[in-house]
C-alpha cells in the first residue's frame, strides 16, 4: 500500500474554513459501533486503500456525508497505514 501523501500536498482541495486532506489518503476515525456481537469503527474520507474481491466488506465512501465501517477483530484497535484521526476544536 503506498503511503499517504504529505500534509499540504494537495492544495487546490482546501476547504472553504482552509482545512486540508479531508478526502482521501487516509480514513478518518470518528466513532466505534458496538452491539452484542460486531465491533466497528466508523471512518470516513476515503483511503488510498482499496480492498479486492468484496466491495460490501468495505464500501468506499469519499464524500464527508458518507462513512465506511472497519470491522474490529481484536478487543484492541487495530494498526493500519490506512487510517488517522483528526484532531478538532470549536472555533469562537
Amino acid at each position: 500500500m503506498r503511503r499517504p501523501d504529505s500534509v499540504k500536498a494537495h492544495p487546490a482541495g482546501v476547504s472553504p474554513f482552509g482545512v486540508m486532506d479531508m478526502v482521501g489518503n487516509v480514513w478518518q476515525w470518528t466513532d466505534e459501533y458496538l452491539d452484542e456481537h460486531t465491533r466497528e469503527e466508523i471512518l470516513r474520507g476515503g483511503s488510498y486503500y482499496q480492498p479486492q474481491g468484496s466491495i460490501w466488506y468495505f464500501p468506499q465512501a469519499h464524500k464527508l456525508n458518507e462513512h465506511g465501517k472497519l470491522l474490529l477483530m481484536a478487543p484492541s484497535k487495530d494498526r493500519s497505514r490506512a487510517l488517522g484521526f483528526r484532531c478538532v476544536a470549536d472555533v469562537q
